[in-house]
């Protein structure tokens, strides 16, 4: 079997339409989305509704992004270091203001994480691993191929598929494959879109990691138009838009 693996898309409809048109030259049979379909970019939106037309198609599990979107954004986030801001809350509050009730449906069904088996292997796809608690484990960008083993104990697959982030990882240890497409919707100072292709077939496991490029500009240019709370965090974070720099405070 064929799959195109996507992750962390973050309202980026733009991104997300290059690569779906990409992958199809590849005549994959699924789609594995690894979560934050929404936040970033002011098209989370379109970008739920694209997903849900793949149907079947695609198989989605729920990112941070979307669990604030159901349970609210919590006072802290990343390993409990980082305070959460007004801004963030507020723009939380606009991103699910502007999603549809059918795409609130759809998010609130999403799974936190699936394990699922193809042609004999065992995949197990969530947006970041987790403790028991529900809570992310240790935030951990490049992970190596130890790191990874840890992250994932517990839980017995061969093919273990994450997101959250934004670094690509394609590891191997003892015959199990660690494996993170990268942020397709936050492309830094690039116009590319992340993505990967991942191949099962007679027991053999074959991962490419692949990207296309889109107008990243136009997407900026949006963002700026539309100035939704946290805009600028967002161009700099996610757009590498030096131009917006924080002020003394650490805020916008």
């Amino acid at each position: 079997m064929r799959i195109g693996v996507i992750s962390d898309i973050h309202g980026n409809i733009d991104a997300l339409d290059a690569v779906l048109n990409e992958i199809k030259k590849y005549n994959v049979e699924k789609i594995f989305c690894l979560g934050d379909l929404i936040g970033g970019a002011a098209q989370s939106e379109e970008v739920v509704q694209r997903i849900m037309a793949l149907k079947d198609k695609c198989i989605c599990v729920r990112g941070n992004r979307e669990k604030y979107i159901i349970e609210g954004m919590p006072l802290v986030v990343h390993d409990e270091k980082k305070k959460t801001s007004q801004e963030q809350l507020d723009r939380n509050e606009w991103i699910k203001n502007h999603l549809s009730k059918d795409s609130l449906d759809y998010i609130n069904k999403m799974p936190k994480e699936i394990t699922c088996e193809i042609e004999g292997k065992k995949l197990y796809l969530v947006h970041y691993p987790m403790k028991e608690d529900g809570s992310f484990r240790k935030h951990i960008k490049g992970a190596s191929p130890k790191e990874n083993k840890e992250m994932f104990s517990g839980i017995d697959a061969d093919i273990y598929l994450y997101g959250h982030t934004h670094e690509f990882v394609d590891n191997k240890d003892s015959n199990k494959f660690y494996i993170n497409p990268g942020a397709l919707g936050c492309p830094g100072k690039t116009n590319d879109a992340p993505f990967g292709i991942l191949d099962i077939d007679n027991n053999e496991i074959k991962y490419t990691q692949l990207k296309t490029s889109y107008d990243a500009q136009k997407v900026i240019k949006n963002i700026e138009e539309i100035a939704f709370p946290g805009y600028k965090r967002v161009l700099r974070v996610f757009y590498g838009q030096d131009a917006y720099q924080e002020d003394d405070n650490g805020k916008y």
